[in-house]
């Protein structure tokens, strides 16, 4: 976590310029102004940062995506199934991995402690309360810190977030002032809710003021509706601009199979297709 954030590589990462900053500058001069500036930025994000203590090999990961599809069994082979069909690139090493931190947490002890960090997206606070139903037999100390839905820095600017994937390593620490403990009694409650989302075993699963609830498979459809009211649009720009402007808290991948269903409706209809599917056009049958 935070005490091991040093070098930081530049390969693959995207870096934007300030317009009217570098007006003067050539193009590699853009771009080595920029690269300049976010290593100057990483620097400092390095030198703030808060240490968080522990060993890196106790960070454990359940990537279930339990927002959506058949949680009877969250860690059974219809789950498994369920993630090779969505996400193709998972690889049964990370299958194993998930399957040995579930255990993990499962057999925790009186002197360990579990720090849990969750946020508002669907698969998150889903995983939550997972993580509250493997918990609630043991007796560990265990808290939760919830990223918060912004925050202000000291030099003005108020930072927007969706989940933890968009807060970098260094800045964790700076969260920690939000912990708080799951005591037994809440962790039960918890616990019982997800238990509860597991007898309504809906398609998805949405969260919906605060509290995530059994929704229709069709829950996200009007996202697509409103994206394309009329006319056509490229698949990765028709998703693009939900996600952009709706942040609706799921994946492509889940807006992008129900582009499909209603292609078969006939809500929308394919004017181009192409065999990798964002690159396909699709417009609004009226």
């Amino acid at each position: 976590m935070a005490q091991h954030c040093g070098g930081v590589s530049t390969v693959g990462l995207v870096y934007g310029a300030v317009e009217g900053a570098t007006d003067s500058l050539s193009p590699p001069e853009k771009q080595e102004a920029a690269l300049e500036r976010a290593r100057r930025e990483a620097a400092e994000r390095r030198r703030k940062a808060v240490p968080l203590g522990g060993n890196p090999r106790d960070v454990l990961a359940l990537p279930l995506a339990l927002s959506m599809g058949d949680i009877r069994e969250p860690m059974g082979e219809t789950r498994r199934m369920l993630l090779e069909h969505w996400y193709e690139e998972i690889m049964e090493r990370d299958w194993r991995r998930t399957l040995e931190a579930a255990e993990r947490l499962k057999n925790c002890g009186p002197d360990e402690t579990v720090r849990i960090w969750a946020d508002g997206l669907p698969d998150s606070a889903c995983g939550l309360l997972h993580a509250a139903s493997l918990l609630a037999g043991t007796r560990a100390q265990i808290s939760v810190v919830l990223l918060p839905p912004w925050k202000v820095r000291l030099d003005g600017i108020v930072e927007i977030y969706q989940g933890w994937g968009e807060v970098s390593p260094e800045e964790f620490g700076a969260f920690l002032p939000l912990e708080q403990p799951l005591t037994p009694i809440v962790l039960r409650m918890l616990s019982d809710r997800w238990h509860h989302l597991q007898e309504e075993n809906a398609p998805l699963r949405a969260v919906v003021n605060g509290r995530v609830r059994s929704v229709d498979a069709d829950f996200y459809d009007d996202c697509l509706r409103r994206a394309l009211p009329m006319g056509r649009k490229k698949v990765a720009r028709l998703i693009g601009e939900i996600l952009g402007r709706e942040q609706p808290g799921v994946g492509d991948t889940l807006l992008a199979n129900r582009l499909r269903v209603l292609l078969e409706r006939g809500e929308f209809r394919m004017v181009q297709e192409d065999p990798q599917f964002y690159r396909s056009v699709v417009e609004r049958v009226r």
